[in-house]
């Protein structure tokens, strides 16, 4: 059987109006607005709607101060260039959108949707994706110390080119996950991984894994 691969977000980002820091606010609906150079910290932007926006360089927040993406929508929408010490998103959406060159500490996202969205060249030190549900979605060259997707769906998700450190899927149902060529020091949730593509290279440098989360002893 062939895995299939995720099918790419389609953007339509055309022309965008300036937008600023006062035009954010909970439940706010933004179509069409250009963020840059924002440093969103401590902003409510709970259950707000991003629709065909462009966001770069903007600062979503430190560890203590993060903007509050609760229950947010992103539709059609690019994110270049930003950084977020705690990007706290969960129950939120993200539909058709392309984050690249972006910096993440914790990705507070989890319960959430998302929808035909890449990564591209990002580094992400934690990502909770934890009861999500994810179709078509892919981390490009992309460098994650950690993804958790227990008792998330999953379905065409890969990650070409990048790095994974530690791989948890815990009560996941995985469908087209292609993970081929990544190499994490730790799999939690082995019994999980049916639906999962890996290579013959793996297969032989996760024997020990393999063993140690199913009890097997090697001598």
């Amino acid at each position: 059987m062939v895995t299939s691969a995720p099918r790419p977000p389609k953007l339509n980002v055309g022309d965008l109006v300036g937008g600023y820091l006062g035009d954010i606010g909970p439940e706010e609906f933004l179509e069409g607005m250009e963020f840059t150079d924002l440093n969103l910290a401590e902003t409510d932007a709970t259950q707000a709607t991003f629709l065909d926006c462009r966001w770069s360089n903007v600062n979503f927040g430190d560890v203590e101060a993060p903007t509050d993406l609760n229950g947010a929508r992103i539709s059609g929408t690019e994110i270049t260039d930003c950084r977020a010490d705690t990007w706290s998103m969960p129950r939120g959406s993200m539909l058709h959108t392309d984050i690249s060159g972006t910096r993440i500490g914790a990705g507070v996202v989890y319960d959430s949707v998302w929808e035909k969205v890449r990564f591209i060249n990002c580094r992400i030190s934690y990502l909770n994706l934890r009861e999500s549900k994810l179709i078509d979605v892919e981390f490009r060259d992309c460098k994650i110390d950690e993804i958790d997707l227990d008792r998330a769906k999953v379905s065409r998700v890969a990650f070409p080119g990048s790095s994974v450190g530690v791989f948890q899927c815990e009560g996941a149902t995985l469908g087209n996950v292609d993970i081929r060529g990544l190499e994490p020091h730790r799999i939690s949730g082995v019994h999980s991984l049916r639906g999962a593509t890996i290579d013959d290279t793996q297969l032989m440098l996760f024997a020990d894994l393999f063993a140690s989360e199913l009890g097997i002893t090697v001598e």
